[in-house]
C-alpha cells in the first residue's frame, strides 16, 4: 500500500496487521523519519519535479535522495522527474533502490489514460507544468485551461479558505 498520509503511524498499523506492505511517500527527512519509526516497509522520496501532489519543501529529488537515504535503514524509492535512465542510473547512484516513474509510463499503450492527456504529456516543453496552491496543497499542473482557472482563482483570494 503506498500512503502519502499524515497520520502514517495508524494506518501502518492497520494495514500491518492485515500482512500488507507499506511504502510512504514524503518530500523531506523528518518524514522520511517518522515513517521508519511507525514501521513502513520503504520509503517513496518524491522531488518537488513530481506531477501531481507535493510537499511544501521544492526540494528537487536529486538532492532529496541523499538526504533520505542517510537518514534511514529501510529501502528508499526516486520519484519526480525520473523519466530516462540516465536518471534512473543517478537516483541509484545516489543511494535509492529503486525508482517510481509516473508521466513516462501515463503514455504507454497499456495505459488507460485518455489519449488527450497522454498526447499533452508527449507535446509538453520544458517549462510546461508549474507547482501552484503552495499554501493550501502544492501540486505540479500542466499550465492549461484548468490550470489557468486555477490561478485565477487562486489570485482572487482563494488562498485565504486554509
Amino acid at each position: 500500500m503506498f500512503l502519502l498520509l499524515q497520520e502514517v503511524q495508524k494506518w501502518t498499523s492497520l494495514f500491518k496487521q492485515h500482512g500488507i506492505k507499506v511504502v510512504h511517500v514524503v518530500s523531506n527527512k523528518i518524514f522520511a523519519q517518522k515513517s521508519e519509526a511507525a514501521g513502513v516497509d520503504a520509503i517513496v522520496a518524491e522531488g518537488f519535479e513530481a506531477g501531481g501532489h507535493n510537499g511544501r519543501e521544492e526540494t528537487t529529488t536529486m538532492c532529496l535522495i541523499p538526504v533520505v537515504t542517510e537518514s534511514v535503514s529501510i529501502p528508499v524509492i526516486a520519484a519526480g522527474g525520473i523519466g530516462s535512465g540516465k536518471a534512473m542510473a543517478a537516483a541509484f547512484a545516489l543511494g535509492a533502490e529503486g525508482v517510481q516513474i509516473g508521466s513516462r509510463f501515463v503514455v504507454t499503450p497499456e495505459s488507460s489514460a485518455h489519449i488527450n492527456f497522454k498526447n499533452a504529456i508527449v507535446d509538453a516543453n520544458e517549462g510546461a507544468t508549474e507547482l501552484t496552491l503552495k499554501e493550501l496543497t502544492p501540486v505540479r499542473l500542466m499550465k492549461n485551461k484548468f490550470y489557468h482557472q486555477i490561478q485565477d482563482a487562486y489570485s482572487n483570494n482563494a488562498s485565504k479558505l486554509n
